[in-house]
């Protein structure tokens, strides 16, 4: 039987589900070049300064001086599609027609998620590929649960040569409802005829930590290397947490 040690204790477990944002690759590394370049598209479409530019950040949750990411806001837990209404939202509050504004900001979206370049530019966390191939020598099943979209999700692994690594991917509107609610692990564990009770939850927020308590499984992991929420929150509903994915222990 495959595991993991917590706590100097054995913990048996079959499947390891992960995140992908701050779990695999670096978020505020990745996504905030990419979240400005879809502000400064914005703003060239409507001919606007940084007024607009830091209203817009702060309602992603993003800092528009430092950067800082807030880890219990928008950014880091929210779809694609979500962002698209936050933006149209802003741009509403500032006296632009909705219709109209959603239109722009979808298009400036578009427009910066249309470059190749942001998916050259994922950082993923080091080593990341040599751990996901020791798990499979393992015996590990590996799964991952992001609410990316589907067409980025497979162009950041194909990109990282990690698309042979997991036995499943499920991304964002493959099941409902959506992270926080225990549908996604449970239609994970069904597909690859594994119980909840023999899995184990591993990702950087404390959505995925409440996910994963919902479907009661083996054990919860917060990683703090890659992502943006404190240890202190997620300690508040992580069985473990951890500073990076590497310090984490398995046997068989």
């Amino acid at each position: 039987m495959t595991g993991i040690f917590h706590r100097e204790k054995k913990v048996p477990c079959r499947l390891i589900i992960f995140d992908k944002d701050g779990t695999l690759i670096d978020f505020s590394a990745t996504w905030i070049p990419l979240i400005r370049k879809r502000v400064s598209s914005v703003l060239k479409r409507l001919g606007k300064d940084g007024e607009l530019e830091a209203f817009l950040l702060r309602s992603w949750g993003i800092d528009p001086v430092s950067g800082e990411v807030d880890p219990r806001g928008p950014c880091p837990v929210s779809p694609r599609s979500d962002e698209i209404i936050i933006g149209t939202m802003a741009l509403y509050q500032h006296g632009y027609p909705w219709d109209e504004a959603k239109q722009w900001v979808a298009q400036a979206f578009d427009e910066a998620d249309g470059d190749d370049d942001w998916r050259k530019n994922v950082v993923q966390i080091e080593g990341i590929q040599d751990f996901l191939s020791q798990l499979k020598k393992i015996g590990f099943q590996t799964a991952l649960a992001t609410n990316d979209e589907r067409k980025d999700t497979e162009a950041i692994l194909n990109h990282l040569r990690m698309d042979t690594l997991f036995d499943m991917v499920l991304c964002w509107g493959e099941v409902n409802p959506a992270k926080p609610h225990p549908e996604t692990i449970f239609t994970i564990c069904r597909k690859l005829s594994v119980s909840p009770h023999e899995t184990v939850m591993v990702g950087d927020s404390v959505t995925d930590m409440i996910m994963g308590k919902r479907a009661g499984v083996a054990l919860t992991i917060g990683i703090l290397e890659g992502g943006v929420t404190p240890r202190e929150e997620l300690e508040k509903v992580a069985d473990l947490v951890v500073h990076s994915i590497h310090d984490l222990r398995f046997f068989r």
